[in-house]
């Protein structure tokens, strides 16, 4: 057990060369501990990951070049999958071939009479913001006939709904303005109708079969209420 040494009442400190020569005073060995923290190998290894993690962050934000990263600000890695089908891109429809695209599309239709192109956007739903959520509701759709070879008879009639449950819906046909909707198509001409129908809320698709029952183009859709 080591003996304490009393400081004499206004008397200097005792010289460090005083003290025993095996034991060094506790001032210089808790000094020596906080040198061994201040710049030992604990302080080097965090800076080492600090410099590692600033240039990662530099090379994901496009500061540098690495192996799998895009040179530029803001640009994609290399390793992502690349996009295999084109997007904005008309698709060509015919009775044997017949095309599924998305609402406001393009769908470029070839018929024994001619061939014209043909799109649908929609739905547009009056009950945003309803809760609960209503099982249907009303939907209407715009469908645009356009750029015919020649002069063609439209069956707008012809449009139907078929809901993710397989279940048929047939829409009511109007004019943009209410009133009855077009029977012909001129060429260089193009013809909007709206179609209105009660839906289900979920996916769905607008159909138009122009010869029979046999669809030639459709669009997919989702009713949303929210």
């Amino acid at each position: 057990m080591r003996a304490s040494t009393a400081r004499p009442h206004g008397g200097a400190s005792p010289s460090r060369e005083g003290a025993g020569a095996g034991a060094p005073s506790t001032e210089r060995s808790d000094r020596g501990r906080g040198r061994t923290f201040g710049s030992g190998p604990v302080v080097i290894a965090a800076v080492a990951s600090l410099a590692a993690a600033a240039v990662a962050v530099l090379l994901l934000l496009g500061g540098g070049s690495a192996s799998g990263t895009a040179g530029t600000y803001g640009g994609l890695p290399s390793w992502l999958p690349k996009a295999r089908q084109p997007v904005g891109q008309v698709l060509h429809a015919s009775l044997t071939h017949p095309a599924l695209s998305v609402q406001g599309e393009t769908v470029a239709v070839s018929l024994p009479q001619g061939h014209l192109l043909v799109t649908a956007v929609g739905p547009e739903t009056p009950e945003q913001g309803r809760f609960p959520v209503p099982p249907a509701t009303p939907c209407t759709f715009v469908v645009t006939f356009a750029d015919a070879s020649r002069a063609m008879r439209l069956r707008t009639s012809a449009i139907y709904f078929l809901d993710e449950r397989g279940a048929v819906h047939l829409g009511h046909v109007t004019a943009m303005n209410g009133g009855a909707p077009p029977e012909t198509l001129s060429p260089g001409r193009s013809v909007s109708v709206e179609v209105h129908a009660f839906l289900p809320t979920g996916d769905g698709a607008l159909n138009w079969s122009p010869i029979g029952a046999r669809r030639v183009a459709s669009w997919d859709f989702t009713v949303e209420i929210d």
